[in-house]
């Protein structure tokens, strides 16, 4: 059976101290290698669709820890990748991406962080990744979310221009 992106609803518990949300680690049976936080002060941070090739395969669990985001993925495993499924994230929500799949996200909140762990160790010479404008689809799911969006307001990586 092929794995699938699915997103995981968590409790989340709130006091006056703040908030407190655990994270699910024994999800999929994986030994998670490495944790990554993103950290995007600006709203309308786009960040992917990432991948890693080969060996260099990885599993993901993201996290949002504070804000909301527009999480995406294409699988990659089809011959003609071009399906972009979706996932409006807040804080405490949680996505397994499996391997074989192209990862990204954009922010929806100023000050939005993200946790991320993989199972796999990073190799610059392994890194892929797919141009979001490829897919007319996410600007799409960007306006109908917001449809104050304009492009320009974008917070983007020279990488993922190109």
């Amino acid at each position: 059976m092929r794995e699938k992106a699915e997103k995981i609803k968590n409790c989340i518990f709130f006091d006056e101290r703040g908030s407190f949300s655990p994270l699910s680690l024994k999800l999929l049976d994986k030994v998670w290698v490495q944790s990554n936080v993103s950290v995007n002060p600006k709203k309308w941070t786009l960040r992917g669709l990432h991948f890693q090739k080969g060996w260099y395969s990885q599993a993901k669990l993201i996290k949002v820890i504070k804000g909301e985001i527009l999480d995406f993925v294409v699988d990659l495993r089809d011959d003609t990748p071009s399906k972009v499924e979706f996932f409006e994230m807040s804080e405490g929500d949680e996505i397994i991406v499996p391997k074989g799949y192209a990862h990204g996200f954009i922010t929806l909140e100023d000050y939005t962080v993200v946790q991320y762990l993989v199972d796999n160790e990073y190799n610059p010479s392994s890194e892929g990744n797919l141009v979001w404008t490829e897919f007319e689809s996410i600007l799409d799911k960007i306006k109908e979310i917001s449809p104050e969006f304009e492009v320009s307001e974008i917070t983007i990586s020279e990488k993922d221009l190109i």
